[in-house]
């Protein structure tokens, strides 16, 4: 069987909506395109997770399943003898169950400590990589959301990944984090022997009366260090569906597929598509 295509998405930013852009093009590219979709939350702040899961429910299942925190042998609580997690044991099958084939692998707060833990332990980038590999071929998409930094958990990803995806606000502070984002890649790249490459980049959290978002998705496209990229031409509006949706663990295909932002992801998942070819 072919493996899963698995896409990171990353930005050393917080704040820029890639959470939003990872829980809901996994839900369409699941409910609207009938693929298997694996969602690995490896945000300590359990962002994706509670995005799809009831708090009482994510909870449960971390005490009684596991999470990513367990993945990376974290939990503090495990003998020393028993064997280590499993990724396949710690997938939420159909988290929402009004999209089959949309699967989640939570996350938890103990990744806190991660590059702590592992700091004395080699191979430690390649440890997630290791694991995906018994259920890669059960996918089609694996979409990763890392922390907003480039550290171990966001390494681990990157070394499993043939692709990442870059979700960014048209700003200033955006548009300099970008340069930084690449350079430090091509850094990684080098260190690690990895080999991953951009799917591109999606512009998040847009106003449209904003003049200042304007001026910078066309401007940013056309400078010389970005001419390489690929700019989805699909932009993800500011909008309030969007936000209150995860307070109700739900997709904004289900919580309100009117919303303009429901129409953006849409969209941006048919171009993700083809973009893969």
């Amino acid at each position: 069987m072919p493996k899963a295509t698995v896409i990171s998405l990353l930005n050393m930013k917080g704040g820029v909506g890639k959470t939003t852009v990872a829980v809901n093009l996994a839900a369409y590219l699941a409910r609207d395109h009938g693929k298997k979709v694996l969602l690995v939350d490896l945000d300590p702040q359990s962002n994706a997770s509670l995005s799809l899961m009831p708090e009482a429910s994510w909870m449960k299942w971390a005490d009684e399943r596991g999470t990513m925190a367990d993945v990376f042998e974290l939990d503090a609580r495990r003998k020393r003898d028993a064997d280590p997690a499993k990724l396949a044991d710690c997938i939420v099958h159909d988290v929402v169950p009004e999209i089959p084939g949309l699967d989640l692998v939570p996350s938890h707060l103990r990744l806190t400590f991660l590059d702590l833990d592992l700091a004395a332990r080699p191979g430690r980038e390649r440890l997630f990589s290791r694991k995906l590999a018994k259920v890669i071929e059960d996918y089609d998409y694996i979409l990763c959301d890392c922390p907003p930094n480039l550290q171990t958990a966001t390494q681990n990803a990157l070394y499993a990944s043939d692709f990442f995806l870059v979700p960014m606000q048209p700003d200033f502070l955006s548009s300099v984090g970008l340069s930084l984002l690449l350079d430090r890649l091509d850094y990684l790249k080098e260190e690690l022997e990895f080999k991953i490459r951009c799917l591109g980049v999606v512009f998040t959290r847009v106003r449209g009366h904003v003049n200042f978002h304007q001026e910078t998705m066309k401007r940013l496209p056309s400078e010389k260090e970005f001419r390489r990229l690929h700019f989805f031409p699909t932009v993800i509006p500011e909008n309030i569906s969007l936000s209150e949706a995860p307070m109700e663990a739900k997709p904004i295909a289900l919580y309100n597929a009117s919303a303009p932002g429901a129409e953006a992801f849409s969209a941006l998942a048919r171009e993700v598509l083809a973009r893969l070819g």
